[in-house]
């Protein structure tokens, strides 16, 4: 299952984000975080700012929203249509988001490391969703059921996030594909449903 738009009631409503976000992931590229206003993205993207207060509390919703939907983005664009559980598309997701971690890395400013956090949260929860409804959908066998899909989803969303942010942080002497040919095995072990992907994988044969 792919990353869901986020719901909003209005299709104006998305176009104001839309536009909020990408002034602020322009200025973003023009200085660092603490020195874009609220001020300077209204006036980029030609709202008024009880117009970006009706939407976001402050900059850091706006920043976290932002993040949010670059990675659903990315991942809509890069994982297929019908994505379901398998260990072939467990390996796509680690993959996009080892890729998505070094694109993050490029964009952001050093004096900006101190909003990893934020990063970090907004990545895991999106991943948590998708793992969720995998785990929701398969037939998990019966030592894996004393363990609820979120729980594992959360665990899971988490050791997904620490392998890539382990590649995109260290020299790497390895392409990305390569280091997630070493990882995948290790956090498809850690799901246990080594059974389940195998009945999956004999009921679409």
């Amino acid at each position: 299952m792919l990353a869901k738009e986020e719901k909003t009631p209005d299709l104006r409503v998305r176009r104001t984000r839309q536009h909020l976000q990408q002034a602020f992931m322009e200025l973003m590229t023009e200085k660092n975080f603490q020195a874009v206003t609220v001020q300077a993205i209204t006036e980029r993207a030609m709202v008024n700012r009880a117009t970006f207060y009706d939407h976001f509390a402050d900059k850091y919703a706006l920043l976290e929203y932002s993040i949010r939907e670059w990675f659903r983005q990315t991942l809509n664009n890069k994982l297929p249509e019908d994505f379901r559980f398998s260990a072939e598309n467990l390996r796509l997701l680690i993959l996009t988001t080892c890729e998505f971690l070094d694109q993050l890395n490029d964009h952001c400013r050093p004096t900006d490391k101190q909003l990893l956090p934020l990063f970090e949260t907004q990545i895991t929860t999106l991943m948590r969703e998708i793992l969720v409804t995998w785990l929701e959908g398969a037939q998990l066998r019966e030592s894996s059921q004393r363990s609820s899909p979120e729980l594992v989803a959360t665990v899971v969303s988490w050791a997904i996030y620490g392998a890539a942010l382990y590649w995109s942080q260290e020299n790497r002497a390895e392409s990305a594909r390569e280091f997630v040919q070493r990882v995948n095995p290790i956090i498809l072990a850690s799901l246990n449903h080594s059974s389940a992907i195998e009945s999956h994988k004999v009921s679409s044969q």
